[in-house]
């Protein structure tokens, strides 16, 4: 006794190379377009650097050095190009975590890029950073060690965490 061949008629097979037909030219417009890239967002990739820096008056302040890597925008400021948005958090000396904002001035038309620096400092209220410490009055920063994030906020991941020892 012999069993029947089952399998699949020509019409379904016709469907099934239609239907992947279908789905590889729908990926293919969707990756030559931009939308498969979009989705598939990667962080800024930056290499920063943390350091004391002494403003004239001797105030103390953080600077924050942009070393290479990706030009990026900051959060809080008109700019636009950039490869991602990122932002800066500053933990203080008994590890109270602060967002830190732009001051008014900032840039003006170009993003946070390699060989450009930031300067935090505080306002006696407020963490501020500023790229020209000329145009604002800060105050001094006491002693400790602070830790720096820079997150990226397309994608919310911490690019860095950088500790700074201001003396």
């Amino acid at each position: 006794m012999s069993k029947p061949e089952s399998g699949l008629s020509e019409t379904m097979s016709l469907i099934f190379m239609a239907m992947l037909v279908i789905i590889a030219a729908i990926l293919l417009i969707a990756s030559m377009t931009g939308v498969i890239s979009n989705l598939l967002q990667k962080p800024a990739l930056l290499s920063a650097q943390v350091i004391q820096y002494d403003a004239p008056g001797n105030l103390h302040t953080i600077a924050v050095f942009h070393q290479q890597g990706d030009a990026v925008d900051l959060n809080g400021t008109s700019q636009t190009g950039g490869s991602s948005i990122v932002s800066l958090t500053l933990i203080d000396t008994g590890g109270l975590s602060y967002t830190v904002s732009p001051a008014v001035p900032i840039f003006q038309n170009n993003q946070w890029g390699p060989g450009d620096t930031l300067y935090i400092y505080w306002t006696g209220s407020a963490y501020r950073y500023t790229d020209d410490l000329t145009t604002v009055t800060p105050v001094s920063l006491p002693t400790g060690t602070y830790t720096v994030k820079i997150i990226d906020n397309k994608v919310n991941v911490i690019i860095n965490a950088l500790p700074v020892t201001i003396r």
